[in-house]
């Protein structure tokens, strides 16, 4: 995980962006390590930063990238993550198909005139889909845990078996031989 932010700010220039707000759940994943349902992040030039609520503190110690900042947001996390933001004048980019017209607007009065918002749409999807070596060895290692279990699933025979024995018997097989957690739900 540790140099996808640097990644991130290699791109923002083209962009058209000083510093990137993540607020989609999978892409703040991506970039943090963190996988519960409150966060984002501000990702600039020696800037790392993560945010949640209360809930999430020590998921967040536990699972965050250690080149991130992580700070508690006392009820919005998009005015703590933009007090992260630096003085002066800049331009942040910002998830277009993620942030709602208010959450624009809300954007828009609380950095005045001082930041540009940039729409960006794509930029953090484009670093996940090109996977860097361990990222293919988890890929290669998953998919032979994966026709192993399945393996042992039909060796036992389908016929007859209604869909959720099946299922379930190929999510035990698949814990059984070492996956943390349920093909269903996917670690990015």
């Amino acid at each position: 995980m540790s140099g996808r932010g640097e990644r991130l700010v290699d791109v923002l220039a083209d962009a058209g962006a000083d510093f990137m707000l993540v607020t989609n759940l999978v892409n703040v994943r991506y970039l943090t390590g963190f996988t519960g349902s409150n966060g984002s992040a501000l990702i600039g030039p020696d800037v790392r930063v993560f945010v949640t609520d209360f809930r999430y503190v020590e998921q967040a110690a536990a699972e965050v990238d250690g080149s991130f900042d992580r700070l508690t947001a006392p009820r919005d996390l998009l005015e703590a993550i933009l007090d992260a933001l630096p003085q002066g004048e800049l331009r942040l980019g910002f998830e277009e198909a993620n942030v709602s017209v208010r959450e624009h607007g809300r954007l828009r009065e609380r950095l005045a005139q001082r930041v540009e918002l940039v729409g960006v749409h794509g930029l953090v999807e484009g670093l996940r889909a090109v996977k860097a070596p361990e990222e293919v060895a988890a890929i290669r290692a998953a998919a032979a845990l994966a026709d192993e279990a399945f393996e042992q699933l039909v060796s036992h025979g389908l016929t007859g078996r209604s869909e959720r024995e099946l299922a379930l018997t190929l999510e035990f097989e698949i814990r059984r031989r070492g996956a943390a957690r349920s093909y269903a739900r996917r670690r990015v």
